[in-house]
């Protein structure tokens, strides 16, 4: 007997009714997103591990799939992990979280009187 189980292929574990829709590209971008808060609030400065990157983009889906384990949640950690940017050897979780707003173009604005677009402190 066979065994049955949600997660399928990529190219056929598409959900008509929430993957061909701007909502869908709209989650992942939200998964992402979190993804970043996380790894920005939690540990920025310890390396990044690709098994990090991994439970981090399942767990964010499972939460915005309402805490449910299925195809929805599964198909969008895939896509999430599809859409993630490459990650570089040493990089450290604060860092990589930079990468992901870069990615979603979200970059977060730095504040202050060296920020870029303040004016220069006056020579005399």
């Amino acid at each position: 007997m066979g065994h049955s189980t949600d997660l399928k292929p990529a190219s056929s574990a598409v959900n008509a009714d929430s993957t061909d829709t701007s909502d869908f590209a709209e989650t992942v971008a939200h998964v992402l997103s979190r993804l970043a808060d996380h790894f920005t609030d939690t540990r920025p400065t310890e390396p990044m591990e690709q098994s990090t990157l991994l439970v981090g983009i399942s767990a964010q889906a499972y939460t915005v799939c309402g805490r449910s384990i299925g195809s929805r949640a599964a198909h969008i950690a895939r896509a999430a992990l599809s859409c993630a940017p490459a990650q570089p050897d040493g990089i450290t979780r604060g860092e990589y979280a930079l990468h992901l707003r870069r990615t979603l173009g979200t970059e977060p604005t730095l504040v202050g009187s060296h920020a870029a677009g303040s004016a220069k402190p006056e020579s005399k």
